[in-house]
């Protein structure tokens, strides 16, 4: 076989040292020649002789969230719950944005009360009041005054949860269709045991209303109107405070066992159902909610034996 300069690309003589054209070391060509021709096959050689699994990263199998793999967290207890969220709320006050609808709903009701207290309580007074729930917590005593903060923090909670997405360009009720199709889905019940969250959730509200309301007016009934539609935002998403505080109670009344989401879900709607009848009630001027709250609670305990001792014999 023919050898070459690898400089120049002239033909070598047989035994020649230096190549003719250009001198160049006829040698230290033929060997630079020798090992860029012999290289690549020696390591295409050694490449083959490494394993695949050396060359080849592992790929780790992924994790099956579905298969209960993943960590269960139990949910916590009522009294915790409660501190948590407060908690968490109170990181509102970091950003200005989220405190201006507050601020401003509280200079309403100042505004409000001192023109109620000077007399003036035209029709746009009352119409503005009647939806801010102005006069909450005026009437009733120490019980009633309670109530009422606790209802305008309801209202507060509500007028943020309307105007605070909308800075943030998302929608501000959204859940509330989903809400619906829970709702009815909730109220109808089927058997015995599912009874007794229902008639609970409904009792339970009627008293809160009550309570938020001592008056059981009508123009003091927004907080149940406010509370019926934040039940229904809270079905349709499974949150909130309302839908996260019954689920956190139901926690604490099963002693730490996982509540059922169908349940929570139905005493949930059955709360919805009795701030719906609290309103009607105050717009029929009916002041019943505290005395149907407590038999329809009572009721609702009755269905809670009744359907345990038909699990007992049904065991037995």
């Amino acid at each position: 076989m023919g050898k070459f300069c690898t400089s120049c690309g002239t033909a070598l003589n047989e035994g020649a040292k230096f190549c003719a054209k250009c001198g160049a070391n006829a040698f230290q060509s033929n060997e630079s020649a020798q090992i860029s021709t012999e290289t690549p096959p020696q390591a295409a050689k050694s490449e083959q002789g490494i394993p695949k699994t050396m060359n080849s990263t592992k790929k780790k199998p992924p994790i099956n969230r579905a298969s209960g793999n993943a960590p269960q967290h139990s949910p916590m207890g009522a009294g915790k719950f409660i501190i948590t969220y407060i908690r968490q709320s109170l990181t509102v006050l970091k950003n200005p944005k989220h405190i201006l609808p507050t601020a401003l709903l509280g200079l309403v009701w100042l505004v409000l009360a001192l023109l109620g207290s000077f007399g003036i309580n035209p029709l746009p007074v009352r119409i503005l009041s009647f939806l801010t729930f102005a006069q909450g917590g005026m009437f009733g005593g120490v019980f009633g005054a309670v109530g009422g903060i606790l209802g305008k923090v309801a209202v507060a909670a509500f007028l943020n949860a309307a105007i605070v997405p909308l800075f943030q360009k998302k929608a501000p009720f959204s859940g509330i269709g989903g809400g619906i199709k829970g709702f009815f889905s909730g109220i109808a019940v089927k058997s015995i045991t599912a009874v007794a969250p229902l008639l609970g959730g409904v009792g339970a509200s009627l008293l809160l209303y009550a309570f938020m309301n001592s008056t059981q007016s009508l123009q003091n009934s927004m907080v149940g109107i406010i509370a019926f539609i934040m039940l229904l935002q809270g079905i349709g998403k499974q949150g909130g405070f309302l839908w996260g505080l019954a689920f956190s109670a139901a926690n604490s009344l099963s002693k730490g066992r996982t509540p059922s989401y169908i349940g929570v879900t139905r005493c949930i709607s059955g709360m919805t159902l009795g701030f719906a009848l609290g309103v009607a009630l105050s717009a029929m001027g009916l002041r019943w909610c505290a005395w149907l709250g407590t038999v329809l609670l009572i009721a609702a305990l009755i269905f809670v034996i009744v359907s345990k001792g038909k699990k007992e014999v049904a065991v037995a």
